[in-house]
């Protein structure tokens, strides 16, 4: 995840994204996503894990036969997922701009990294690059922040520690955003160091929200068929009806457009 997809942003925060994401559980949310994308045709294990950010979203996906590519605009962040997986290979690209990088069955994108696109035409660029990269039968997922999310989360602010680092989020949106609103927060990062000194990252994240008519569009423009979207529960259950009042966060599903020239 690169805010704004402006890699230097996420070259500061990364020494510190692991802390600021250690409640997520990604092997509950691996589990999830691999049944419901079984449930949905999956059979091969060649895995496109985009925006991949330090790499803690696919270590469980090791771990359970598939082979892995990792892609993120960052470097720094990169650099860091090479650490933790040495045999993934890893490309740093815009997720609007994917290269040829061979042909997948699953391909995902988490933590709500395509709310970092400003436009629709950007989100059709990034699913297009999805589209070529699936292979056929193959299936595509992928999560977004719904307006419950801008209207709290990002509207709030809150402070929290994770081994000696404290993170002072602050967002700045309106408790009664409209759908497709644009949606900021600055966090700031206080990390120890030489005794009781502390240093001082501060990054800002821009997101939208994209209502899912809006999704559904861009997934068919981009060649894509929207199979299913679940919402996200606090312990990464999935379920359906998806509920953007209830959910802060939920999940698409989607393939191949059926009748479509995938190849």
């Amino acid at each position: 995840m690169t805010a704004d997809l402006n890699p230097s942003a996420y070259d500061a925060f990364a020494p510190f994204y692991d802390a600021f994401t250690v409640q997520s559980d990604y092997e509950k949310w691996c589990d999830e996503v691999v049944k419901l994308a079984a449930r949905n045709g999956l059979t091969g294990h060649r895995l496109l894990d985009l925006a991949c950010g330090t790499g803690s979203s696919f270590p469980p996906f090791l771990r359970r036969g598939f082979s892995v590519t990792g892609c993120d605009a960052s470097g720094s962040m990169l650099a860091l997922a090479a650490a933790k997986a040495p045999e993934v290979e890893l490309v740093q690209c815009d997720i609007r701009a994917l290269p040829d990088l061979g042909s997948f069955d699953l391909v995902t994108c988490f933590d709500d990294s395509l709310n970092y696109l400003l436009d629709e035409g950007e989100l059709t660029a990034a699913f297009a690059g999805m589209e070529a990269a699936l292979a056929p039968g193959g299936v595509v997922v992928f999560d977004l922040n719904t307006l419950l999310a801008y209207r709290t989360t990002f509207a709030g602010q809150s402070v929290s520690e994770s081994d000696k680092t404290v993170f002072a989020w602050r967002g700045s949106c309106s408790p009664d955003a409209p759908p497709g609103c644009e949606a900021e927060a600055v966090v700031d990062v206080f990390a120890p160091y030489d005794g009781d000194l502390y240093s001082r990252v501060t990054t800002t994240h821009r997101q939208r929200h994209f209502p899912r008519s809006r999704v559904v569009a861009s997934l068919d423009e981009a060649g894509l068929e929207c199979i299913s979207v679940h919402g996200v529960l606090p312990d990464c259950s999935l379920v359906e009806p998806a509920d953007e009042d209830v959910h802060p966060k939920v999940v698409y599903i989607s393939a191949h457009r059926r009748g479509g020239d995938a190849q």
